[in-house]
């Protein structure tokens, strides 16, 4: 958040609520204050999801005391997105309202997909339809067969700032909306958080090569055996070998190896994802009055 915030700012004034049992801190809420109106503090446009920070088993007491301290603070609706159906914040409205007669409104509003991902790449590839099994398994030989291609992760020895820049090279070449959405600020954003994440050894930062050159590339992080990929771009000029696709196709299998039990494509309902074995999750827009 503190990434997102030095970047976009936020939508009002930040306002991070902290939640202790006498001493003992349990709960941590990232928000911001607009008028009468409280919302999560991260950008849309960058954060997928977003949620409160809890003690496991403490989110409706944590929630609660966010609420009720909101309200005597004279904030009047609660506006918060994009819950994940796992969202802490999600099950503590949804009890705060059969126990306590909270007036909300939960909806759902946007989509994830997500793909569960086996012990082995023979048993993913089972889990696709026979179609999309056999187009996998097609633009994998086509790109075998035509060129000398490697795959790898950006590590320790690489310059990070130098493969960032390779990133976001083939995030302009994409296509020309990619490039207009990774203006300055947004650049900056990503260079920085990809130094975050590799401090915190979350980063997988994998680059599709063909003849030594980096053609795509796919940003992903991984947190409790769950890969998750941010963003990816690729060189359009070599599309016939579907590098934008198989670039994220060669990071599940990655994951796979690497011991990951889901794939979460994040926010939005491309066509790939389902594709590639993604399952629609809904996320859920929850407005609250106090």
């Amino acid at each position: 958040m503190q990434t997102v915030y030095r970047h976009f700012g936020c939508q009002g004034d930040p306002c991070i609520l902290s939640v202790a049992d006498r001493t003992q801190v349990i709960g941590i809420a990232p928000l911001s204050i607009e008028g009468h109106t409280v919302r999560f503090i991260g950008n849309p446009d960058v954060c997928d999801y977003q949620d409160i920070i809890t003690v496991p088993g403490y989110e409706t007491e944590v929630m609660t005391a966010v609420a009720s301290h909101l309200k005597a603070s004279g904030v009047q609706r609660m506006d918060l997105k994009t819950l994940h159906p796992d969202a802490l914040a999600l099950k503590a409205l949804r009890t705060m309202e059969q126990q306590s007669g909270w007036v909300m409104q939960i909806q759902p509003d946007e989509v994830t997909y997500e793909a569960p991902l086996p012990a082995g790449w023979d048993e993913y590839l089972m889990q696709l339809n026979s179609k999309q099994r056999h187009e996998v398994r097609r633009k994998m030989r086509r790109l075998e067969n035509s060129s000398s291609f490697a795959y790898r992760i950006a590590d320790e020895n690489d310059t990070l700032a130098y493969a960032t820049d390779h990133f976001l090279r083939l995030f302009h070449l994409n296509r020309a909306d990619k490039a207009e959405f990774m203006n300055k600020s947004m650049s900056a954003y990503f260079r920085e958080l990809i130094m975050a994440l590799a401090d915190k050894q979350m980063l997988r930062l994998y680059f599709l090569e063909i003849s030594g050159k980096p053609v795509a590339t796919v940003l992903c992080f991984d947190y409790n055996q769950v890969r998750y990929l941010y963003n990816s771009g690729y060189d359009a000029n070599y599309h016939d070998l579907s590098v934008g696709v198989l670039s994220k196709v060669l990071s599940i299998q990655a994951g796979i190896d690497a011991g990951c039990q889901r794939y979460d494509f994040l926010k939005g309902a491309e066509t790939y994802k389902k594709h590639l074995g993604g399952h629609e999750v809904p996320l859920y827009r929850c407005t609250v009055s106090l």
